[in-house]
């Protein structure tokens, strides 16, 4: 493939900053020195932009999953371990994220790196603040819920803007690898993420976590200011437009309903997942925390080689390629109701997480290139929604399945009715195909 450099200037001053290798812009190349389907997965990080990003990328996620895992320690911590006050917390975490539609509007309207700047800055001082509550033994129950719906509405805005900024930073064959990074990072964090906040709180308490994860927060807003403004535009969609016209768009295009259905399939699959893991776990002879702490570990791994999977290829995915994936998650899923120990357990978690960040990866990507000009906030907004709306306001089905039949024939039978979901998808979207590419009946065929 014919490789084409160039030299980046900073848009301050005459002098060279960067050398980058310039291999994208090959439309006025053959095709056969054009780049394939497939690519490495880091060409993104050629861009100094998007490195700007995604070191703050990097910090922020830290922040979030350090703060999380301070946070339901010290409801814990408050309550002695009440599984109703617990779940409340986790629940009032993620039920804002039911405002991540109109926080993908925003996005449209305004200068996505100005609302990232002002919603991390929101999350730092929030973290930070119910550290000072926690040092000060002045945080009770109420404060810590307060906290947890209040830090969820930042989020609301900050996930489909993250989602939808690569865009503006990376060319389109570029954009796979972007969306693939961030999977990874965000992956990866969540293993280090909590692993940097049990550290810190066995040996100096609960608000040294959230200081921890305050100054990640403080460091990654810097990271993010460095992006160069000129990198980033103001959207251009007017106050009187709404998510609603998104809907409309997706309605319309195959393209944009298959990834945000999928990705609702996916949400219900994780969440069921996440909450048997730990259930399944109490009926397994010498398994305990330590236990529980492996298999989010290994869904933190998986999740990162899904991503670096999903990154590697170019481009808009074919249908059958995202039903794949899909299918094989459910698989997966259903595979782990069954597996006797927790060497298997972990195997089985470890495969499930590498379809779900595949499926993740290749979607975003896939909506990004199908979504027209201006909408890719709001389009965002709503893959965040299907995604987190089971884990907001599903979950206690599931737990109350779980209570009746036993965890491992919930998650069994969850995971078979996706399977059976993503199955009328696929037939519905091949008829539909069909039907939109067969002749009028009117004309004769010769």
């Amino acid at each position: 493939m014919a490789t084409r450099w160039r030299l980046l200037r900073c848009p301050h001053t005459t002098r060279s900053r960067h050398f980058v290798p310039r291999p994208w812009r090959l439309s006025h190349l053959p095709p056969t020195d054009r780049p394939a389907s497939r690519s490495s997965p880091l060409l993104s990080l050629g861009v100094p932009a998007y490195r700007h990003f995604i070191t703050a990328q990097v910090l922020s996620c830290l922040c979030l999953w350090t703060h999380r895992t301070a946070h339901v320690w010290l409801a814990v911590q408050l309550t002695g371990g009440d599984p109703l006050s617990v779940a409340l917390v986790t629940s009032l975490q993620f039920l804002p994220m039911f405002l991540s539609a109109q926080g993908g509007k925003l996005g449209d309207r305004l200068n996505k790196r100005g609302l990232l700047i002002a919603s991390q800055s929101l999350t730092a001082a929030g973290t930070l603040a119910l550290g000072v509550l926690t040092w000060l033994g002045a945080a009770n129950l109420f404060w810590v819920c307060v906290f947890a719906a209040l830090l969820g509405i930042p989020a609301a805005v900050d996930a489909p803007t993250r989602l939808a900024l690569p865009r503006e930073l990376v060319v389109p064959e570029l954009l796979a690898s972007a969306i693939g990074i961030n999977g990874i990072v965000f992956q990866t964090s969540r293993v280090v993420g909590p692993a940097i906040a049990g550290v810190l709180i066995a040996s100096w308490g609960v608000s040294s976590g959230f200081f921890a994860a305050g100054v990640c927060g403080v460091l990654g807003l810097l990271a993010l200011a460095s992006v160069p403004k000129g990198t980033t535009s103001r959207g251009t969609v007017r106050s009187g437009e709404s998510w609603r016209e998104a809907l409309q768009w997706i309605r319309a295009d195959a393209g944009l309903v298959a990834p945000i259905v999928g990705g609702f399939v996916v949400g219900v699959c994780l969440a069921n997942l996440q909450l048997a893991l730990p259930l399944i776990l109490t009926g397994i002879a010498g398994a305990g925390a330590a236990s529980y702490g492996a298999l989010v570990a290994m869904t933190g791994v998986g999740g990162a080689v899904g991503a670096a999977i999903g990154a590697s290829f170019r481009g808009g995915a074919p249908m059958g390629r995202l039903h794949i994936l899909l299918a094989g998650f459910a698989l997966a899923s259903a595979l782990v109701s069954i597996l006797p120990n927790v060497v298997t357990l972990a195997a089985g978690v470890v495969v499930a997480a590498v379809f779900m960040q595949a499926y993740n990866t290749t979607a975003i990507s896939t909506l990004q290139a199908s979504t027209p000009e201006g909408g890719h906030g709001r389009v965002m907004g709503i893959y965040v929604l299907s995604y987190f709306i089971w884990s907001g306001a599903g979950t206690p089905l599931f737990g109350l399945a779980a209570s009746w039949i036993g965890p491992r024939a919930a998650l069994g039978t969850s995971s078979a009715l996706c399977l059976l979901a993503v199955t009328v998808l696929a037939l519905r979207l091949r008829r539909s195909s069909s039907k939109s590419h067969s002749p009028d009946k009117g004309v004769a065929l010769k």
